[in-house]
Order: structure tokens, then sequence, then C-alpha cells
């Protein structure tokens, strides 16, 4: 009796379920199409600074990656950072799109000349569906 309802069950839903995994499907290749068509990857910044050469007190008084992209949102990235006679730092990995305590405050420490911070690995979520984005360079002093 319990497999002939579950049966009953299953061909009753069968159709919504049928139906959702099409839907999402569609729009997936809808998000697949543009980027082909386009070449457009999901375009990333850090929020409110408006260029590479930057400050960083700028970094720190904005320490989140944003996008244009709609239906998008970052969801982790990798930030390391390079001085002229200092070895290489990182990476330093985040889930979500705000910096960690510890990039900030690397980010913080490093008070050098000419300090170049990558940021990398970039993954956002697209809906529902991961895509990832170009690494960036920004440059800042003291």
């Amino acid at each position: 009796m319990k497999q002939l309802s579950a049966l009953v069950l299953l061909f009753l839903l069968a159709p919504a379920i049928f139906a959702s995994a099409q839907e999402t499907s569609i729009a997936k290749s809808k998000d697949q199409e543009h980027l082909q068509t386009t070449g457009a990857e999901p375009r990333v910044w850090i929020s409110n600074i408006p260029s590479y050469n930057t400050t960083r007190a700028e970094l720190l008084a904005n320490p989140f990656l944003i996008t244009d992209s709609v239906g998008c949102k970052v969801s982790g990235f990798t930030l390391s950072l390079q001085a002229p006679g200092h070895d290489f730092y990182g990476p330093l990995y985040v889930n979500g799109n705000e910096f960690s305590e510890v990039q900030k405050e690397t980010i913080k420490k490093w008070d050098y000349e000419n300090v170049t911070l990558f940021v990398q690995d970039i993954h956002l979520n697209c809906h529902e569906s991961d895509a990832r984005s170009s690494a960036l360079k920004y440059y800042f002093s003291h």
C-alpha cells in the first residue's frame, strides 16, 4: 500500500518537478548563450574604488567586492600582496564578498611603498551556478 501511494504521489508531482527542472535548464542555457555571444564574464571590483591605483585607507574603508552582473554575487576570493624587496604573501581566502579580518589586518600591516594587491580566484554565484571572474590588481603605498 505504501509503495502504491508513493507511486501515485510521484506520478502526480512529476509534471511539476519536470517543469521546474526545465525552467532552471532554460535559465542556465540563456546565461551560457549570453556568455558565448558576448564573451562577457561577470565584472568585479572593490567597492567605491574607481582606479587600480588606490590607497590602503580606501581599501580598508571599502572592504568588499561587488559586481554589476544582474543575478550574481561574489561568493569567494583570495587576496595576496607583494612589495619590492619583500616576499610574496598569500593567498588569503575568504567565503563571501567581504574581506576577512585576517585580510584587513594584513593590508594594515603592509606599510611599504608600491604594494601590489592581487585579488584572485574570484567565484560568483550567478543564478544558482558557479561563475568566475578574472583576477584584479590594485596598487597602493603607505
